[in-house]
């Protein structure tokens, strides 16, 4: 079968891409598995993109970074990490924007190709891609988990919690969470995480979304937000749709925070440019853009020299490392208004 697929290999075993994924690249699944898959790619003729003759040939040195939407503030800091930790372990990072691609396989493709290993940042890239061009043993996500591939994430759901504990610390009884991409695991983390804290804090909850995670997105999310009767309070899924939320609440004669408290998610440079300054949970990108880093490198490194655990005996789904997150207070939340709209 000519130009075979890796959903084609699943769908004759009866397992998911991931599990294909794992078992032609040493993950962990039973030999029993790997070599029935094995037995099925080459009677389908699909080869992974991960064991390509590139991939053989000596290290480069070069690490790639799969972002999507460069432009994002959120990645200010995080980058800071990222190329910090590279340089100091003697590596080059060649940077690819999925957004900016004209054909999103083809830039994954050869991103692969032509790296040692790959860090997959907040990558709003479907699961089937995911499973298709990068492998567990030299691909490390932040920001998000998937079956199989090591990852570095925030504590989504404790920084969702402080921030709906300090609206209700000031009084406000029903309070809005502004919502991101709809195929951002984050957003899907945090707004469940924002419906069971309003639970057990006894507050009404209401979600709006998805918006654009951007500024212009939290802009658009200002029609929604002034539709809700008696919402005093948002918690936007970042500080840029915070600040668009923000700017044209504010523009249409909505007092910050007298009349609404509005608390972001990034601790951003724009949480501390905006007037008032923003509430805003600090997820530690820095860090957490390091920590993925040095995992990345410490794999490939193990890997090379043959000093790692046989991946076979390696868990098939590798816990993440989870980053703490910390509400800081600014000026963009206040108590409650006794008449809200």
């Amino acid at each position: 079968m000519s130009g075979a697929t890796i959903f084609d290999v699943a769908k004759a075993a009866g397992v998911s891409p991931s599990t294909v994924s794992r078992a032609l690249n040493n993950g962990a699944v039973s030999e029993r598995t790997r070599e029935r898959i094995g037995r099925l790619a080459d009677q389908l003729g699909y080869r992974p993109a991960s064991s390509s003759a590139s991939r053989d040939a000596a290290r480069r040195g070069v690490v790639g970074l799969l972002l999507t939407d460069i432009g994002n503030y959120y990645f200010t800091d995080a980058l800071k990490g990222v190329f910090a930790t590279a340089q100091s372990r003697g590596y080059r990072v060649e940077v690819v924007d999925v957004t900016l691609a004209d054909d999103q396989d083809e830039a994954m493709r050869t991103l692969t190709d032509t790296t040692d290993g790959q860090l997959l940042f907040s990558p709003r890239i479907d699961d089937a891609r995911i499973a298709r061009w990068f492998s567990p043993r030299t691909a490390v996500l932040a920001s998000r988990v998937f079956d199989g591939f090591p990852s570095v994430v925030m504590n989504d759901r404790d920084g969702i919690v402080q921030a709906v504990r300090h609206l209700a610390s000031l009084g406000h009884r029903r309070i809005a969470f502004v919502g991101g991409s709809e195929t951002s695991w984050s957003n899907e983390v945090r707004r469940d995480a924002f419906s069971d804290a309003c639970a057990d804090y006894g507050i009404e909850s209401v979600l709006l979304g998805p918006f654009e995670p951007s500024y212009a997105g939290g802009a658009a999310a200002a029609d929604a937000l002034m539709l809700e009767d008696g919402v005093t309070g948002a918690v936007a899924f970042n500080d840029l749709v915070a600040g668009g939320l923000m700017g044209v609440l504010q523009g249409r004669g909505v007092a910050i925070p007298t009349q609404m408290s509005i608390v972001g998610i990034d601790d951003s440079v724009l949480s501390r440019v905006v007037r008032p300054q923003l509430t805003t949970v600090d997820i530690r990108q820095e860090r957490m853009g390091s920590i993925a880093m040095q995992m990345l490198i410490d794999r490939l490194e193990a890997d090379a020299s043959g000093a790692a655990q046989d991946a076979r005996d390696a868990p098939a789904n590798p816990p993440a490392v989870v980053v703490p997150e910390l509400l800081i207070a600014r000026d963009s939340t206040g108590r409650a208004p006794r008449d809200p709209r």
